[in-house]
């Protein structure tokens, strides 16, 4: 069976996907730019739906797609009513008072919003890390993981909650032998840039928000799964 990467529209073989992945994931800041995953289909049939039903890459809280069931081979298309958002809100309020509260504050925001999603998607059930003990649905890897962080985080600047951070683009590590992802943020004052990675808890968990190069270095929590807040 032959899988097919959809990139821009652009249907590729995945032979290539290993360097699409690292390389697609390292632009410069593309907070303005409309969020393009990385697809891989299976058939034809569902590469033609997807070419009709395409992930939202201006994403607004009652319309916005994410992905699962890794390398964003499906999607979901999510709809919150306006009581869900005002409490994605709520956790803004009052402002915080610098950049380290105001990360706290991104981290229960992104926690929420899985939580919301996952009730809509399924992805709900999704375990921490690739952990695929009970199968692919609901599942999430790091390219699922970095594209819907970065899907939320859009959501929070575009509605004018965030005072010391932007939305930065997506990147990676570990090159092809180890590669993984993450969304990413910067602090504006610093211009500090900081890893926003929700792959290594399960959904519903705060992400490690953590400085970008110790991440690049190759860090990993210490917590304990469900216990990062």
């Amino acid at each position: 069976m032959i899988k097919y990467c959809l990139i821009n529209n652009i249907k590729l073989p995945t032979t290539i996907i290993s360097l699409i992945i690292v390389v697609g994931c390292n632009a410069t800041n593309t907070a303005l730019l409309p969020i393009e995953p990385i697809f891989i289909v299976d058939n034809i049939q569902e590469l033609t739906a997807r070419i009709n039903r395409p992930f939202i890459g201006s994403p607004t809280p009652n319309n916005y797609s994410i992905c699962h069931r890794h390398t964003c081979s499906k999607l979901a298309f999510i709809h919150l009513s306006k009581a869900q958002w005002s409490k994605v809100e709520a956790l803004f309020s009052p402002p915080a008072d610098n950049a380290q509260q105001e990360r706290k504050q991104i981290k229960l925001a992104i926690a929420l919003l899985e939580t919301m999603t996952g009730q809509q998607a399924g992805t709900y059930r999704d375990r921490a890390e690739n952990d695929i003990t009970k199968g692919l649905n609901g599942q999430l890897d790091c390219i699922d993981e970095a594209t819907n962080t970065t899907v939320y985080l859009r959501m929070l600047a575009e509605s004018d909650l965030l005072i010391f951070h932007q939305q930065a683009s997506r990147t990676s590590r570990g090159g092809l032998i180890s590669p993984h992802n993450t969304a990413t943020i910067i602090e504006i004052e610093s211009n500090t840039r900081y890893a926003v990675d929700s792959w290594f808890d399960n959904n519903g968990s705060p992400p490690a928000i953590i400085p970008l190069a110790l991440w690049k270095s190759g860090w990993k929590p210490d917590w304990k799964f469900g216990t990062n807040n």
